[in-house]
């Protein structure tokens, strides 16, 4: 990356910043951070991100190069927030801020939801890779569990969904507020469910729900969205053959979990 020639930017030092599963990240002089996409990934979502801002919410616009344009190549720029990423203890200001972006208005132009999951069906025809074949059964259940549920979906109130709202992409001030919401690529235009599912991978479930304000939920959609959160994970490192250990932590675990956390859900359903 050349932050002078595309950016303008006279930069004396770049720290290295944790980044996300398909992104590196660094942080130039203090003021800029640099998100840098990996080999085989684009920059996407950027466009998006100054609506989501001029809708009051906490987010960070990208930094236009000195073309106008809002990525150059595989790397955006963006002003540096001070913060630290959420962690569970932060629940209760996390539930808030997710409810604040699904009372957002829905004008984002932003794709719907979609329950196709090419990459979870790519995953079925993998079932013998070494890293799941000793459990290619659970895979092929959950799988099966997946397109069972799909059948059942009817719509429901579709709201602003991230899908992600994780640890690494919550920023936390010294206030212990919510300073910025991250990593908008994909969100979509859906069922709260879709969103609300990440309450499940914390240890204050029906508190976070409380906290939230949940109440008429959709119970198949939350079975959808646990088993393809749970089967998308587990998809994207099988395929990749990254990060062996989150096959388990962010696939079979929660496949495992699937019914537990939809009996404490199910008492904000309708």
């Amino acid at each position: 990356m050349d932050l002078q020639r595309d950016y303008g930017l006279t930069v004396s030092s770049l720290e290295p910043h944790p980044g996300g599963f398909a992104t590196d990240g660094w942080v130039a002089d203090g003021r800029w951070f640099v998100k840098v996409w990996k080999e085989g990934e684009e920059p996407s979502g950027l466009l998006q991100l100054a609506e989501l801002h001029a809708l009051g919410l906490p987010v960070v616009e990208p930094l236009r190069t000195l073309q106008g344009e809002l990525s150059a190549k595989n790397v955006a720029v963006f002003p540096y927030i001070e913060g630290r990423t959420a962690t569970w203890s932060d629940w209760r200001v996390v539930a808030r801020a997710l409810r604040q972006v699904h009372e957002a208005p829905v004008r984002v132009t932003l794709p719907p939801a979609d329950v196709s999951e090419p990459h979870i069906r790519t995953l079925g025809r993998h079932l013998q890779h070494p890293w799941i074949a000793d459990r290619a059964d659970v895979v092929a259940a959950a799988i099966a569990r997946l397109d069972d549920v799909r059948t059942r979906l009817k719509p429901v109130r579709d709201v602003l969904c991230h899908t992600d709202l994780h640890g690494l992409n919550v920023l936390i001030d010294d206030h212990g507020e919510v300073a910025a919401i991250l990593d908008w690529e994909n969100a979509v235009i859906g069922p709260r469910e879709y969103d609300v599912w990440v309450a499940a991978d914390g240890d204050r479930l029906a508190e976070f729900l409380d906290e939230y304000g949940a109440d008429d939920l959709d119970a198949d959609h939350l079975e959808f969205a646990l088993l393809a959160r749970g089967l998308r994970d587990m998809s994207a490192r099988v395929l990749t053959e990254v990060d062996r250990p989150g096959v388990d932590t962010w696939g079979f675990d929660r496949i495992a979990r699937v019914d537990s956390d939809l009996e404490v859900f199910r008492e904000y359903c309708s």
